[in-house]
């Protein structure tokens, strides 16, 4: 069977952009801020298709980081997505951002622990490892007070964030011998996310949406809706 033509979106982290993948990565956009997110994307499409000659009309998947991450940034890549959905509908796989930042040590053989900031002194936490290309969920997206954190790891674990300096000193010092830094920093990017869906896809493990369902994983309420006594359950 032929393999499947993805356009990613990632929008959820330090940086955005799209990517398109075939079996291998075809190309990648990147942008740095949230703010152009929207109109850049949409611009550099047209940039995208001509340069790596390809149709939208050709796409088989749409994947997209769904989150946790920046509520402006997850509701701006989720408009693009369903903005995109109504021309050129499609079968959406989302994946977590947590996920996401252990495809840069794929297939990495010991546990992963990966952290996104929630900010007021809470992470979005969750451990995985890879087995055979299949990414193995140990422990489920959840966020959590920082200070909680070591009543979770007890096994060496490769920590993963794109702020992981932010909270390296505490590690160090909780965790010892079962924090395990990466050699160098890990990211997040619209590559990432397309490869992490092809992988799903390969596995049969790829959770298929629709564009009109998707809803962001935030893990916990914005500030408004905190202010407004909300919550995520």
């Amino acid at each position: 069977m032929e393999s499947p033509l993805i356009l990613a979106i990632e929008t959820s982290g330090k940086t955005g952009g799209i990517a398109l993948f075939k079996e291998n990565l075809l190309g990648e956009v990147t942008l740095l801020s949230k703010e152009s997110y929207s109109n850049i994307i949409f611009k550099s499409l047209p940039f995208v298709e001509k340069n790596l000659n390809f149709s939208l009309d050709s796409l088989d998947y749409y994947a997209i980081d769904i989150g946790p991450g920046s509520f402006t940034g997850l509701r701006i890549g989720l408009s693009i997505l369903k903005g995109l959905n109504l021309v050129y509908p499609r079968p959406v796989i989302p994946v977590s951002s947590l996920e996401v930042l252990t495809v840069n040590f794929l297939n990495y053989p010991g546990n992963i622990v990966s952290l996104i900031d929630a900010y007021s002194k809470e992470i979005f936490f969750a451990s995985y490892k890879w087995e055979n290309f299949y990414l193995k969920t140990l422990i489920a997206p959840m966020c959590i007070p920082l200070k909680d954190l070591p009543l979770y790891i007890d096994t060496p674990s490769l920590f993963l964030s794109e702020t992981l300096e932010k909270w390296r000193d505490f590690l160090k010092s909780n965790l010892e011998n079962l924090f395990l830094e990466p050699p160098f920093s890990p990211h997040l990017s619209a590559g990432l996310v397309a490869k992490l869906a092809y992988i799903k896809l390969r596995q049969g493990v790829a959770e298929l949406k629709s564009a009109e369902s998707l809803l962001p994983l935030y893990l916990k309420p914005s500030e408004a809706e905190r202010k407004r006594g909300l919550k995520i359950t």
